[in-house]
């Protein structure tokens, strides 16, 4: 999967740089002058899901087109309106990192705990919790 989501980036044109962010931030994405550019953490685990999660993140942002700058939101809406282009992207993330006939699979399997689903997509319990609660996902195991 890390390696498809690489191959990706490179297709598309984007640029990977390693940058020295402090915590919370492990990733942007970044459009200047037609550049494209995904700045990752320098301390990240390129090996690990850390890895893959924050790289499939800045691709949704990418690929929605989900994208916004860098200032601090000045009102509300303003703060609703990123919001809504982290869920966008986050969204993007998830259903590009468990693909829907995997997910059928593996629960007609009998993995069906979020600890389960987790191990078996190499992913973190947090972003299992968000795919289930999709109302797609919900849709797809019978409501």
């Amino acid at each position: 999967m890390l390696s498809n989501l690489l191959e990706m980036v490179e297709e598309e044109g984007i640029h990977l740089e390693w940058w020295d962010f402090k915590e919370p931030i492990s990733a942007v994405y970044l459009e200047m002058e037609g550049v494209k550019v995904i700045g990752l953490r320098r301390d990240i685990n390129r090996s690990k899901k850390e890895f893959k999660c924050a790289l499939a993140e800045e691709l949704g942002h990418y690929f929605t087109g989900s994208t916004y700058s860098d200032r601090k939101p000045e009102n509300y809406r303003e703060e609703i309106e990123i919001s809504r282009k982290e869920y966008r992207a986050m969204k993007w993330k998830v259903f590009y990192l468990i693909p829907e006939e995997e997910f059928l699979e593996a629960v007609r399997k009998g993995i069906t705990e979020v600890w389960q689903l987790a191990e078996y997509f190499d992913l973190p319990e947090e972003l299992i919790k968000f795919y289930l609660k999709l109302p797609k996902v919900q849709e797809s195991l019978g409501g």
